[in-house]
């Protein structure tokens, strides 16, 4: 696992995008972000106008507003923890098959910390990430919904970006990481990267100008 520094809303894209472009075939890595401030991002489908509202009707007018490449809906980064796995997608496995797995794994990882949650079944998704959960979301025994995440697949590798509410169980943000960690390697059989390669994150500072365009941002 791995904190790499402090990261606005377009070093965190860009270095997610970087990470699935350059990891060896094979391999995974799983990094936890470290916000440099309140951010929103959006799903690579939605509307740029859409996500910007909903960032002012939130309280974060003055917040950066990125649209991510992977899909789902608008993501608060107001003290949410978040999270990045790159892993081999085999080719016949769905979304929503990568999805579930990625949830249970995590689900685990709770579980062995005492934390008790459920896969949600089938539901309607809403803009908003934690608006209403969508299947395979995590949510708690009452029914909130605790991660939500989206997916990106290129060239036989995935990204799975992971937002949780760390506030609806009150674990410490280290027990937390390791509970995550323990349930994705352990449900994720692959050679696991430790730290981000020197072009990685030279290849994320030059993705970041993309994150920052209006071109990209803006392009619906």
């Amino acid at each position: 696992m791995r904190l790499v520094g402090r990261l606005d809303a377009p070093g965190q894209m860009a270095l997610d995008e970087a990470c699935l472009d350059l990891a060896p075939a094979g391999t995974g890595f799983l990094r936890f972000y470290d916000w440099a401030g309140p951010a929103v991002t959006f799903g690579l489908s939605q509307s740029y106008a859409m996500a910007a509202g909903m960032a002012q009707a939130k309280g974060l007018a003055g917040a950066p507003v990125v649209r991510r490449i992977s899909g789902g809906g608008v993501v608060f980064h107001d003290g949410d923890f978040t999270f990045s796995i790159v892993f081999p997608w085999e080719r016949l496995t769905s979304a929503l098959g990568v999805y579930e797995c990625m949830h249970v794994a995590v689900r685990q990882g709770l579980k062995a910390c005492g934390i008790e949650t459920v896969v949600a079944g089938p539901g309607q998704a809403a803009d908003a990430c934690f608006d209403a959960p969508s299947p395979f979301d995590l949510v708690l025994p009452d029914g909130r919904k605790l991660l939500g995440g989206a997916l990106r697949r290129r060239a036989g590798k995935g990204l799975y970006q992971g937002s949780l509410r760390p506030e609806l169980i009150g674990l410490p943000l280290e027990a937390l990481r390791e509970a995550v960690v323990r349930g994705i390697r352990e449900r994720w059989p692959c050679p696991w990267a430790d730290e981000p390669q020197a072009s990685w994150l030279e290849e994320a500072e030059r993705l970041r100008a993309k994150y920052l365009s209006d071109d990209w941002n803006r392009r619906r």
